[in-house]
């Protein structure tokens, strides 16, 4: 067993490892829940994009969209599979839970857009 060497407090090493691993989780969800906030922002942005009337770059936009439609969803089910349990009062972990909470109220209008468009094309199909 070792000690503080600034109040020579015993230390266990037990203890120790699983506060850090405990800490090494927390920062990795964080990291994550900033980079799926992120991808549910550019969502949006590639969906302005796309309304650029260049044939190219509005094509880029639309497969950017698409692209971070799908990802978004996904990466948020896997943050809260691997991070949703985890209990700490850490303050950077509550702003990961609200980066995700963000990222899912970013998505859902997607979604409902989406569904939209997708019924007009079928309306538009059975004139």
């Amino acid at each position: 067993m070792s000690t503080c060497k600034y109040c020579s407090t015993p230390l266990d090493q037990f203890t120790l490892r699983a506060a850090a691993d405990m800490q090494e989780k927390v920062n990795s969800a964080c990291n994550e829940a900033s980079n799926i906030r992120n991808y549910a922002g550019a969502m949006w942005v590639l969906f302005l994009v796309r309304l650029i009337p260049l044939g190219f770059i509005a094509l880029g936009g639309l497969i950017g969209m698409l692209g971070m439609f799908l990802i978004v969803p996904v990466r948020l089910v896997i943050w809260l599979i691997r991070y949703g349990a985890i209990k700490t009062g850490d303050a950077d972990f509550r702003k990961a839970r609200y980066n995700i909470g963000v990222a899912a109220l970013l998505w859902l209008p997607a979604a409902v857009l989406l569904a939209l468009n997708v019924l007009a094309l079928i309306g538009m199909g059975l004139k």
